[in-house]
């Protein structure tokens, strides 16, 4: 498929993703950095769904300019061929003209940049009342000069808050955690250091996961690594302050 056709339903996909949101009017929790995103994902979802509330997120790794789009609307991606896309454009139409349209309460998205401006063209389609912001490191390092260059994006983001919004940022970033001064809302942090608002203290292996306290509270997983201990933070600070 051609760059004209792909800049057709990628533009196609961007006005129906924001008819969708405006029809539904979910809360939307937008994960953003370069590690641990899809966790974090998956553990807010999970304890979402233990509350008994309807939630979805993206599908895959659909978390940019097409995949955003596609993660709003639950659909599948047509890959390379024009007949598969024009098949999911209009089941997309026929979604978002049902009368009796489904609905999720809570989107939570993954939200992938990898050159500047990225992040005007994803928050063109979808704005957050919650942002999580994880690392910033040099994955894209051929199309940014330098992290600075890329903590400018996710100021992007910040700024797109609500006032009645939370930002949660990884207290073990500097850069992540000099972003605060640019919310208007209110914002807490998160990590493995000492001064975090959320912070996972004593972790230890056992035989099935780890275990670690946030905030006195004994915590289990059954997945090893901090990446996985990150995402269980995270997901407790949105579940005790927001949702």
């Amino acid at each position: 498929m051609n760059n004209f056709l792909k800049k057709i339903i990628q533009f196609i996909l961007k006005w129906l993703a924001k008819i969708y949101l405006w029809r539904t009017r979910p809360y939307v929790v937008i994960i953003a950095g370069t590690t641990s995103r899809h966790w974090i994902k998956e553990a807010i979802i999970k304890e979402l769904k233990n509350k008994g509330l309807n939630s979805r997120g993206n599908r895959k790794n659909f978390n940019a300019e097409i995949g955003l789009p596609l993660s709003i609307l639950n659909l599948p991606s047509g890959e390379g061929s024009f007949s598969s896309w024009l098949k999911i454009i209009l089941q997309a139409i026929k979604l978002i003209t049902n009368y009796q349209l489904p609905i999720t309460n809570y989107l939570i998205l993954e939200m992938a940049i990898d050159r500047p401006e990225d992040m005007n063209y994803l928050l063109s389609i979808v704005r957050p009342n919650i942002a999580i912001l994880t690392t910033i490191t040099m994955i894209y390092r051929e199309n940014f000069e330098n992290l600075s260059e890329i903590a400018l994006e996710y100021r992007k983001l910040v700024r797109a808050l609500p006032k009645d919004g939370l930002l949660l940022l990884n207290f073990d970033d500097q850069r992540m955690r000099d972003l605060a001064k640019f919310a208007s809302c209110r914002v807490l942090t998160c990590g493995l250091s000492d001064g975090a608002d959320y912070q996972a203290k004593n972790i230890k292996k056992i035989t099935a996961g780890q275990q670690f306290e946030i905030k006195g509270v004994p915590v289990k997983i059954n997945r090893f690594g901090n990446h996985h201990v990150y995402a269980k933070i995270a997901a407790y600070a949105i579940r005790s302050e927001k949702i």
